[in-house]
């Protein structure tokens, strides 16, 4: 009888004490840009400074009906971030993404808006590897914007892993889409 309580103390420890939330450790000394990776077929472009310009100084002057309304606006300006295979480095392409949507992020319309930023993967790999990965696209890009001026108060971190595809078909181009970090504002 007192080995059966034994094992079944045992046992609820195990249980009730779960998964560790430690955060992957990033290696500081690694570089965040690798411009080996092409991202041509996910739509991005640079945007000159005219658009850059245009984008930091969305018209503050609008009135907006509710908060709801400033933050859709703000959002519909902010673009993901997508990222290659396996990997939580940057690419020049995408940071040209991060410096248009620091921009945003410290414009008149979204300087006092908290950011979530929001790590993604393909289906390819384990759940656990798809999460740490998510978690560290995430890290990385908050640390690019951080880098670029952005409060690190005003950012928090989520990773989703493979469960929020933006394409759920089986191809290569669509697991492009679905290897991106996205923003969310809110007040």
């Amino acid at each position: 009888m007192k080995n059966i309580t034994m094992i079944s103390f045992a046992l609820a420890i195990v249980l009730l004490s779960g998964c560790s939330q430690k955060l992957p450790e990033m290696d500081a000394s690694i570089p965040v840009l690798d411009s080996g990776y092409n991202n041509d077929n996910v739509g991005s472009s640079v945007a000159n400074d005219n658009q850059l310009n245009q984008m930091a100084t969305m018209d503050s002057d609008t009135s907006y009906n509710s908060q709801d309304e400033r933050i859709g606006a703000v959002q519909n300006e902010v673009q993901s971030v997508y990222f290659a295979t396996d990997s939580y480095r940057l690419s020049d392409g995408e940071m040209s993404k991060i410096a248009q949507n620091t921009s945003i992020f410290n414009g008149d319309l979204a300087s006092d808006l908290v950011i979530k930023i929001e790590g993604n993967c393909d289906e390819w790999g384990t759940d656990e590897y798809n999460y740490a990965l998510g978690l560290k696209r995430a890290k990385s890009v908050k640390d690019s914007l951080a880098r670029s001026g952005i409060s690190e108060s005003r950012m928090s971190l989520t990773s989703y892993g493979e469960s929020t595809p933006l394409c759920s078909e089986h191809n290569a181009g669509c697991w492009q889409q679905n290897r991106r970090v996205d923003f969310k504002l809110f007040p």
